[in-house]
């Protein structure tokens, strides 16, 4: 005979068990519906982002009607290089010391290679730069610098002087004019690999042509 107030081992314990098997039940399974329905939401919630996104919002990127595909550039776009006038000339107006590297007789023009052609204190100055254990200044007083070899072509003017070196004077060194049509055979006595003349020459450049050329005496 049970005991009152005690549970015995027949049918009052497994009710008793039931009951709390069904406790325990009904919130876990209210929970997972919980739990499923706000999956389920989330899931719809994104399934609207997404659609959304399909749409795009009007920017500035957008082609419009007035600029359009291969519209103008902007000047910060990456893309555009630096642009350089049509106009610039090859070299400023003025005299200047250059190599000789090509004469076209035919088209009237002549290839060059600016060089600085130094004496005095600026040639002693950059000679002891190149060559830190000396005291003296350069051999004959002058340096030639060439740091830069590029080469500029220029159209020879029509009234344009030309003077060369003329070793067979009495006095010694002296100049002598010549012809446009005349340098090639002068530059055939000694022309290089690289340039026509072993030494430089004096341009004289005037709006973009070349009004005078004077070669420079070497000793």
């Amino acid at each position: 005979m049970n005991r009152p107030g005690k549970l015995g081992p027949g049918r009052q314990f497994g009710e008793k068990e039931e009951s709390v098997a069904r406790v325990m039940v009904w919130p876990l399974s209210r929970g997972s519906l919980v739990v499923l329905a706000a999956i389920t939401a989330l899931g719809v919630a994104g399934c609207g982002d997404d659609t959304a996104k399909t749409t795009p919002e009007p920017s500035a990127a957008v082609p419009t009607a007035n600029a359009g595909v291969g519209g103008p550039k902007t000047s910060d776009s990456p893309s555009s290089p630096a642009s350089v006038p049509a106009s610039a000339p090859a070299i400023a107006d003025g005299r200047h010391a250059v190599y000789l590297t090509k004469l076209d007789v035919g088209a009237k023009t002549l290839t060059f290679d600016k060089i600085d052609f130094l004496t005095g204190a600026a040639a002693k100055k950059a000679y002891l730069k190149q060559n830190p254990g000396e005291t003296d200044g350069p051999p004959n007083d002058y340096m030639i610098v060439n740091n830069n070899k590029l080469l500029r072509t220029l159209p020879i003017a029509d009234s344009a002087t030309i003077t060369i070196v003329d070793m067979s004077g009495v006095g010694g060194v002296g100049v002598k004019k010549t012809t446009l049509a005349a340098l090639p055979a002068y530059f055939a006595a000694d022309k290089g690999a690289e340039l026509l003349w072993h030494d430089p020459f004096w341009l004289t450049v005037k709006s973009g042509q070349i009004t005078k050329i004077q070669e420079q005496y070497l000793p």
